[in-house]
């Protein structure tokens, strides 16, 4: 299958998830990244804020924040994606793509773990994602520090073909899993 085509039916499949299933692997796969997460040296995280149903990271927002952990979401300045920092979930606007991201341009390049949504993984830990590269062209330019990779077990493919931009990431986490 191509890109285009595994995008195409991955994303139907996480579209039409049954909330009570959508729920319960996300609880599963958030505990997964807290036991990864209670093993680190950390001091900054990049997450994202969750849209069409990828995996609900909301709750571990809330709680890194309780834990005074510097917590980035993605903010989009014209065709470039930076992290900047979050405060509160209340401090979100809404982004021409309808993804909330901070009101602030409290940016930073020196973040120690990014979390990492995506369409599909492969076994070998290479990222689809909606096709925008907003992710590939951000490590271009930025350090990959640890990259953990957060999706619904459906959601990993076996291979894909990639491109030399095509991020892969250190671990893949899901429901049923960890690829390390």
């Amino acid at each position: 299958m191509t890109k285009e085509e595994i995008r195409r039916e991955i994303l139907k499949k996480r579209i039409n998830l049954k909330p009570q299933f959508y729920e319960q692997y996300s609880k599963e796969i958030i505990k997964k990244v807290l036991l990864i997460l209670q093993d680190l040296d950390y001091k900054s995280i990049a997450l994202y804020y969750p849209i069409k149903n990828e995996v609900n990271t909301l709750p571990l927002i809330e709680k890194l924040l309780k834990e005074s952990k510097e917590v980035y979401l993605p903010k989009l300045i014209g065709k470039k994606m930076f992290m900047s920092r979050l405060h509160s979930l209340d401090l979100l606007k809404a982004n021409k793509y309808k993804i909330p991201e901070p009101i602030n341009n409290d940016f930073s390049s020196q973040i120690d773990i990014y979390i990492i949504p995506a369409i599909a993984y492969d076994l070998r830990k290479y990222r689809i994602g909606y096709g925008g590269g907003y992710y590939d062209n951000y490590f271009i330019e930025n350090k990959k520090t640890l990259l953990i990779g957060i999706i619904f077990d459906f959601q990993l493919v076996n291979y894909f073909e990639e491109n030399e931009n095509d991020i892969k990431v250190d671990i893949v986490i899901t429901e049923k899993r960890i690829i390390q």
